[in-house]
């Protein structure tokens, strides 16, 4: 399916003006160039990555919680 860039100005022609700030955030998201190495390049798993993951899979197995998402948009003044 092509899109060309008057495709998506008609989109968000039809986000509502509530939405706004929101989807600007996607579209800087989007557009901006992040400069992040691929994870192969990242080296070896270490021993600590491995026993940080084990301690983090350990803490949700006995029943803890994680940030629910509505605290997440919250702290990114997306909600």
């Amino acid at each position: 399916m092509g899109v060309d860039r008057t495709d998506l100005h008609a989109l968000l022609d039809r986000v509502p003006e509530a939405d706004l700030p929101v989807t600007r955030k996607l579209l800087e998201a989007l557009a901006t160039d992040w400069d992040v190495a691929p994870a192969e390049s990242e080296g070896p798993f270490t021993e600590q990555a491995r026993h940080d993951v084990e301690a983090a899979e350990a803490y949700f197995d006995r029943g803890g919680e994680g940030v629910p998402h509505k605290e997440i948009l919250k702290e990114f003044d997306i909600a």
